[in-house]
């Protein structure tokens, strides 16, 4: 489980000693103590932790009732406060995820990923925050979110190509409000294409499903990290996600992103 560091006791606001990242030291011990007792099957749940603080545990899908705690909790946090989310989350639906990513956008909330960050969470809400903070002992894996190779899959009706396109279309708007680099979800699409170079800087014994991105190339596609505690090599990734149970086909990516 999360080993505390020094994000536990550090320094400042009004009244209370915050630790560099922001977080209050006590909220933050709070927040991962109810993490640590809940089951993996338990439902997507929102607490208020901290008059600033929301705790976040999406290890279960994402939720209608979630995203509308969520968004109900953001919003009890008093105009000119920076709200701080401290999130775990599986991912689960892009509108629910975008939802609550367009939240953080409206309030400049501050993210701290906490173990696991993958998918919708990834996505719509670390590269949301303008503030971006990743937690001893944690990944945050990307996949890329809907691409426009999707509305040709021959299964999908007529319906569902509109919803998707639209949906495209709405994430593209809500990256370059976060100010990130929009064709990056393409790119990480094409990982996987047999002709692809990027596919050769990944572990060869497996089908990547999953990836984590280093600071600089966050950094390079509009998306840099305040603070990083988590793994910043293929082996550490792996032991990490051997330990959170989920089977994750992992690649950690440090090479230049081409546009």
């Amino acid at each position: 489980m999360l080993r505390y560091s020094a994000l536990l006791f550090a320094l400042a606001l009004p009244g209370t000693m915050l630790a560099a990242d922001g977080l209050d030291p006590a909220a933050a011990e709070r927040c991962v103590a109810w993490m640590k007792e809940r089951p993996s099957s338990a439902p997507a749940e929102v607490r208020t932790v901290a008059p600033d603080t929301l705790c976040a545990d999406f290890t279960s899908s994402l939720t209608k009732e979630s995203r509308d705690a969520f968004l109900t909790q953001m919003s009890a946090i008093p105009a000119g406060v920076t709200p701080q989310v401290i999130v775990r989350s599986m991912g689960g639906d892009v509108e629910l995820g975008m939802d609550m990513g367009d939240a953080i956008l409206d309030r400049k909330a501050s993210v701290h990923a906490y173990q696991l960050c993958v998918s919708s969470c990834a996505n719509y809400l670390f590269l949301a925050a303008p503030t971006r903070h990743v937690m001893p002992d944690s990944v945050v894996l990307f996949h890329g979110g809907v691409v426009p190779r999707m509305t040709k899959l021959p299964d999908l009706t007529a319906e569902g190509r509109q919803r998707l396109q639209a949906s495209i279309e709405r994430q593209d708007g809500f990256l370059r409000r976060a100010a990130v680099y929009p064709p990056s979800f393409e790119w990480m699409d094409r990982l996987n294409e047999p002709d692809a170079n990027l596919m050769h800087h990944c572990p060869a014994d497996r089908t990547i499903t999953l990836i984590q991105l280093s600071d600089a190339v966050l950094a390079s596609i509009g998306a840099p990290v305040a603070s990083n505690e988590g793994p910043r090599s293929q082996e550490a990734v792996d032991a990490l996600v051997a330990r959170y149970g989920p089977a994750m086909a992992v690649c950690y990516w440090d090479q230049p992103v081409k546009r």
